[in-house]
């Protein structure tokens, strides 16, 4: 048998960006929103704390200083972060997941399942309040997970879990 490649032409591709993405859960802004308030929070009370035990410190002029480089970076984050979150989507084809995310820096996932490796469902205390979990995909061409679908169903995380374990299976 002689060695053949031939080109695959531009209108035979598979269109990934034809899929239909699934959003994920509303209920997940209500998640970042609340990690976000807590980190900057325990983040204002470091610095106040540190503006006011440092004697060398001239607190008229840093503490509004700090007060303000961290007012300035909640906004910016709460802008950034609530537009990145309404780009989070994801779709389940027969041989891949599709995943896109970014608002400013936009990126488009495809993991075929044959490069995957395990996967993993987590959930943090207050993604569980909510009932939401994410899903971690891993490949062999990497030791940290390609991608990670936040703010899914506990019950859908799991449901894509086995749906992509069960399609690994036969392939190993």
């Amino acid at each position: 048998m002689q060695f053949q490649n031939l080109q695959v032409l531009w209108d035979q591709l598979p269109k990934a960006a034809s899929a239909q993405l699934k959003p994920i859960e509303k209920e997940y802004l209500k998640v970042l929103y609340i990690s976000w308030a807590i980190t900057y929070g325990i983040l204002l009370a470091v610095a106040i704390t540190l503006v006011l035990l440092v004697d060398d410190i001239d607190r008229g002029v840093w503490l509004p200083v700090s007060i303000g480089v961290i007012l300035v970076a909640v906004i910016i984050t709460f802008i950034i972060g609530t537009a990145s979150f309404r780009r989070k989507a994801y779709a389940v084809r027969e041989k891949d997941i599709l995943f896109q995310t970014g608002w400013i820096f936009r990126k488009f996932h495809v993991v075929p399942f044959n490069r995957v490796q395990h996967c993993l469902v987590q959930s943090g205390p207050i993604g569980r309040r909510y009932g939401l979990s994410s899903l971690s995909i891993y490949t062999a061409a990497s030791n940290a997970s390609d991608i990670s679908i936040r703010g899914l169903k506990h019950e859908d995380a799991e449901t894509l879990k086995a749906y992509i374990l069960q399609q690994i299976q036969p392939l190993h």
